[in-house]
C-alpha cells in the first residue's frame, strides 16, 4: 500500500516526479544497523541515490557513504559525512583522487597493483589502503570465477600488491568484492567465504568490505533472508578472526536495498494503444527521466499500479507496455506487465525508484528533468532534479 502522502505529493504537479519517503529509508537504515554482526559499518553507495537529502539521512542513521568520483566525494563531506566514514573505491584514479583522499582521510579501495604503487608515489608512505580482489561473482544462487571481469587483482597477484605496498611504505589493510546487485542470501555469503580466505593472507588486514546488493523483493516474492545472511557471515568472519587473532571489521555495502524502497516515480497517460496481443500506454515520462527499465530490461522490477485504481481490479487480458514520450524504439518504462485497461488521465505509479533511477537521469531526448519531492514532515518539498 503506498502512503497518502506519496500520492499526493505525486499527483500535485501536472508532471514526471519522483517522491522519496525518508520515513522509509530510515526504517531500511534501522534495519540493515540491527543485523547481529560484530564490528559491521554499513556504507549506502551515493551513486544510487545521490540526493543531497538522501545522503544526510543516511548520515544521520550513523552509516557511511561509499563513493567512486570526486563530485560524489564532495556531495558526502557536504552533507557533513566525516571523512573516516567516507570509503572512496574506484577504478584508474588519478593523482588528484589519490592526492585528496590522502589528505582528507578518507578510507581508498585501490583496483590494481599499479594503482597500489602509484598510490605510494602520490600520497607518500604510512597510509593504511584497501584492494578489490576479483574472487567471484553471483551467478543465480551460486558464486562462479569470472575471468571477464575488469575489476581488481586475482588471488594470485596479491603477493605482488603486497611488495608494491611495501616498497612504498603502505598498508594493505582490507579487501573488497563486488558480488552483484539484487541477490538472495546464499551467493552473497559464500562470496564473503570466498573473500575471507584471501584476506587470511593479508598480514595487516584490518577490514573485509563486501559490496553486493540485498535483494528487493517484487510484491510475489519472498523478502531477503537476513537471518541465513547473518549467521553464514558471523561464521566467515570468526575464523577469520582466528587465523589472524584480532578482530575484523566488516563493511557491508547492501547496495540499493537501503533507498530502492524509499522511492515512486508518476506519470500520466497521454495515449492507448490497443493491439490484438497487446495494449502500448504512453505516458509523459521517459526512460531519459526514469532510466534503469532501459539499463536493465530483463532485471528491472519496478511495481506499478494505476493511481486510484481498486488494487483487485482484474487486469487486462493482454500484456501492457508503458511508454515514453519520445520515438526512441527502447522508450519503455515497463515491457509486458499485467494492469488493469488504463486510461488517458490515469496516473502511474513506479514503486522501488529510489535507487539507480534518479541518479542515472540524463539529457538524452531532450526531455524535461522530473520534479523530486522529498517527504520529512514538515520539512518536505519539491526540487528539480540534480
Amino acid at each position: 500500500m503506498i502512503p497518502a502522502a506519496v500520492i499526493a505529493a505525486g499527483t500535485a504537479k501536472d508532471r514526471p516526479t519522483y517522491v522519496y519517503d525518508l520515513a522509509t529509508l530510515r526504517a531500511r537504515c534501522a534495519e540493515v544497523a540491527a543485523l547481529p554482526i560484530t564490528g559491521k559499518r554499513v556504507y549506502f553507495a551515493s551513486m544510487a541515490n545521490d540526493h543531497p537529502r538522501v545522503i544526510d539521512c543516511v548520515r544521520a542513521a550513523g552509516h557511511g557513504v561509499f563513493v567512486n568520483s570526486r563530485k560524489h566525494l564532495d556531495l558526502a563531506l557536504g552533507a557533513n559525512v566525516p571523512p573516516d566514514r567516507v570509503l572512496y573505491a574506484s577504478s584508474n584514479m588519478v593523482d588528484e583522487e589519490m592526492r585528496n583522499c590522502a589528505e582528507l582521510g578518507v578510507r581508498v579501495v585501490l583496483d590494481s597493483t599499479a594503482q597500489v604503487r602509484r598510490f605510494g608515489v602520490v600520497a607518500g608512505p604510512g597510509h593504511e589502503v584497501g584492494l578489490r580482489v576479483s574472487v567471484g561473482f553471483a551467478d543465480g544462487h551460486t558464486v562462479r570465477d569470472d575471468p571477464g571481469y575488469r575489476f581488481g587483482v586475482l588471488p594470485a597477484e596479491l603477493p605482488d600488491a603486497l611488495a608494491a605496498a611495501g616498497e612504498h611504505g603502505l598498508r594493505i589493510g582490507g579487501v573488497h568484492s563486488y558480488f552483484g546487485t539484487n541477490l538472495p542470501a546464499q551467493p552473497l555469503v559464500d562470496g564473503i567465504g570466498r573473500l575471507v580466505d584471501v584476506a587470511a593472507a593479508l598480514p595487516d588486514i584490518a577490514f573485509v568490505d563486501a559490496g553486493g546488493g540485498f535483494g528487493v523483493p517484487m510484491p510475489d516474492e519472498p523478502p531477503f533472508d537476513f537471518a541465513t545472511y547473518s549467521q553464514g557471515v558471523r561464521a566467515h568472519l570468526d575464523r577469520l578472526e582466528r587465523t589472524v587473532g584480532r578482530p575484523v571489521e566488516f563493511v557491508v555495502e547492501p547496495g540499493r536495498y537501503l533507498a530502492a524502497s524509499c522511492g515512486y516515480f508518476f506519470v500520466t497517460v497521454v495515449d492507448v494503444k490497443e493491439r490484438a496481443d497487446r495494449v502500448f500506454v504512453g505516458t509523459d515520462g521517459s526512460v531519459a527521466m526514469f532510466p534503469r527499465p532501459l539499463m536493465y530490461p530483463t532485471l528491472a522490477g519496478h511495481p506499478c499500479a494505476i493511481v486510484g485504481r481498486d488494487p483487485l481490479e482484474p487486469p487486462d487480458h493482454r500484456p501492457v507496455w508503458i511508454c515514453g514520450s519520445s520515438t526512441y524504439s527502447q522508450d519503455f518504462l515497463a515491457r509486458g506487465i499485467q494492469l488493469p485497461p488504463p486510461q488517458v488521465g490515469d496516473t502511474l505509479v513506479f514503486s522501488h525508484a529510489g535507487a539507480y533511477c534518479r541518479s542515472m537521469v540524463t539529457r538524452f531526448l531532450g526531455k524535461d528533468r522530473p520534479l523530486e519531492v522529498v517527504l520529512d514532515g514538515s520539512a518536505s518539498g519539491y526540487a528539480e532534479a540534480m
